[in-house]
Order: structure tokens, then sequence, then C-alpha cells
């Protein structure tokens, strides 16, 4: 049994937990959090809670650390547990810097523990599915693949603090839907073209809230990027144009139940939830890849997969991103690979 300590209480924290009664040989035995560690562990039947994720990494019997906090606190805790001798489940972004996502992964290859770099998209069922008919062949060779991950705001305040979070829409969700595309590609880009803007909360924060982002591979073939925090109403989606067909995989849509609110109807559901069509998933985590991902943690810990994000993929999505961040305050395409010396990555766009 992999005994897993989590640092961090909130909405990735609650996620892990749900996903986790789908997941074998894995265990969360300890939960760290400043303020909500005690309610969260009654909450999830946990055995131990602490304020200080220093303190459960000295005190607990683990065997691994989970990531799931604010950006900001990626890599002290990171280097806290590789120094400990534990394995790392790191959320997306792997860090701020490049230059401490390099260090992170030197920490956890000195220690000899897993680095594992959170993305989910790389888990979900309907893109794995669409990945295995684009390549073989159902669309012919791809030259295009788009993805887009959008909707009216991030989930907690943070995220409106370039200091804590490190850049806006382009790092929060850009992160996924760049990987997304290079791995339905099957490679990296050379350069990078962005566009960046605050069109609907600037008066919360400094960074950008919707973001398109060109990823310019070999061969003419392209990947765009389209992310927001402001497209009520939301999207996302991954999709691959070949010469011979389109495949197109709507986690907004399906597999998902149809649903119709009336304005001003508050009988049946709570309301909070917006009038219009909506379409509910059933089994959410599952359908965007948590389970599986945290699945996929266990057995490479256990030496039975090879691992498919590694802290490596996680610093090379963060490099693109710092070069897009380039891009949009030069109005050039950047090339790749791209070096930044900057605290974080809007340091870029912000100069």
């Amino acid at each position: 049994m992999l005994r897993i300590g989590l640092v961090g209480a909130q909405f990735i924290g609650n996620l892990y937990m749900h996903a986790l009664k789908q997941v074998q040989g894995a265990e969360v035995v300890a939960i760290a959090s400043p303020n909500t560690a005690a309610d969260f562990a009654a909450r999830w039947g946990i055995a131990a809670h602490y304020k200080d994720y220093r303190s459960m990494i000295e005190d607990c019997p683990l065997d691994a650390v989970a990531i799931a906090t604010p950006n900001d606190l990626h890599y002290d805790i990171c280097l806290a547990a590789a120094d400990a001798g534990k394995h790392v489940l790191c959320e997306k972004p792997l860090a701020l810097s490049l230059d401490e996502a390099s260090q992170m992964i030197a920490a956890c290859e000195r220690a000899g523990v897993v680095l594992m770099y959170a993305e989910n998209l790389l888990f979900v069922p309907m893109y794995n599915r669409l990945r295995d008919l684009a390549r073989k062949g159902n669309v012919g060779e791809p030259f295009l693949v788009k993805q887009a991950q959008c909707h009216g705001g991030p989930y907690s305040p943070w995220f409106w603090d370039v200091d804590r979070a490190g850049g806006g829409v382009l790092l929060d969700m850009g992160c996924h839907s760049i990987h997304a595309i290079c791995w339905a590609m099957g490679d990296w880009p050379e350069a990078v073209t962005a566009t960046l803007g605050r069109y609907a909360h600037a008066e919360k924060t400094l960074a950008e809230d919707h973001a398109t982002v060109m990823l310019h591979f070999s061969g003419n073939r392209l990947g765009i990027a389209e992310n927001s925090w402001a497209m009520p109403g939301g999207n996302d989606y991954l999709e691959v144009y070949g010469p011979k067909g389109r495949l197109t995989a709507n986690l907004e849509r399906g597999p998902a139940i149809s649903m119709y609110r009336a304005p001003g109807d508050e009988t049946a559901l709570n309301a909070s939830t917006r009038a219009g069509w909506q379409y509910p998933l059933y089994e959410e985590a599952w359908q965007f890849g948590f389970p599986q991902e945290l699945q996929h943690f266990v057995e490479v810990v256990a030496g039975r997969e090879e691992l498919r994000s590694s802290g490596a993929d996680g610093r090379r999505v963060l490099e693109i991103i710092c070069a897009a961040y380039e891009s949009a305050r030069t109005g050039a395409r950047v090339a790749l690979p791209f070096a930044s010396d900057r605290e974080k990555p809007v340091d870029h766009w912000f100069s």
C-alpha cells in the first residue's frame, strides 16, 4: 500500500480524495493544510492531520507526497519531500520558474524518487481514444491539433495574485492545453506565438484572463491552445485535423446527461446552477482522468509502469509558457528551446 501525505485541502485535494476511491494500492494517511487540515481529515477519514507540511513529512510514515497547493509552494514542498526520500506527485504548473523546475528534477533524481507531473488530460478516456484513432491513421497525418479549456474564472481567489500564481489563465489552464496538444501530436514544438489580454477581470488581476497560443511543430504542423477565464459557459475539447478527416472529443458535452434549466426556476436545482442547457458528467473524476492518473503514480512507484508525465515534461511545458508570454509581449514568434531567468512566467509579459 502506497502511503500518501497530501498537502492542500481545497479543490484539488478534495478531487484527489474522491478519485482515490477508484484507485487500488494507495491511501492518504495524512493531510497538511494551515487552516483546514482537521476538518478535511474528519470529512475523509484521514488518520493524521498537520498544519505544516514539514511536520507531516518528518513525523508521519509516508512513501509519497502529493502536492495540491497554490503554485508558489510547489518548489519548497517538493524539495522537502525529496530530501526525506519521498516520491512526489506535483500538480501543474511544476514550478514558478525554470530554475525552480530544474532544481526539483535534480533533487528527486539525487534522492532516487519518482517525480510525476500531474497532467490529468493525458489520462482522459475520450482523449486517449481520440489519440489512438489519430495514430491509426483514421484522419491521415495530423496537421492541426486544438485544445481549449475555458470558463468564467478560477475556483480560488489566490489565482488572481500573480506573485502566488505566477501568471494568469495561460499558466493555469494553458499547462493542460499545451501538454495535451504535444501529447496528441507526439512531438514538442519548435516555436510559439501568443496573444494575451484582460477582458473580464482587469479589476482583479494584473495577469491575462484570455490566451491564444500557437505551437509551431516541424513539418508545418500547428497546435492551437485557447484558454480563458473570460468565457461564461465554458469549453473543454480536443480536436485533431488531418487531410482525411477530423476527430473531436468534447468533455463539456459527453459522455454526459443533457439538462435544461429554465431561467428563474429554482425548484429542482440549487440557486448557483446556471440557466439554459447544461451537460453534467457522470463519474466526472473518471471522465477527467484523475483516478487513472493516481493509479498510474502507484504503478510507477511500484516499478510496474513507465512514467508517462515526468518532471522533465512539466519543465518543458513551463518553458513553452515562458516563451508564449515573451511572444505576447514582443508580438514575435519565439523559437524553442527558450531560456528564462525570470522569477515567474508572467514577468516576460510585464517587461
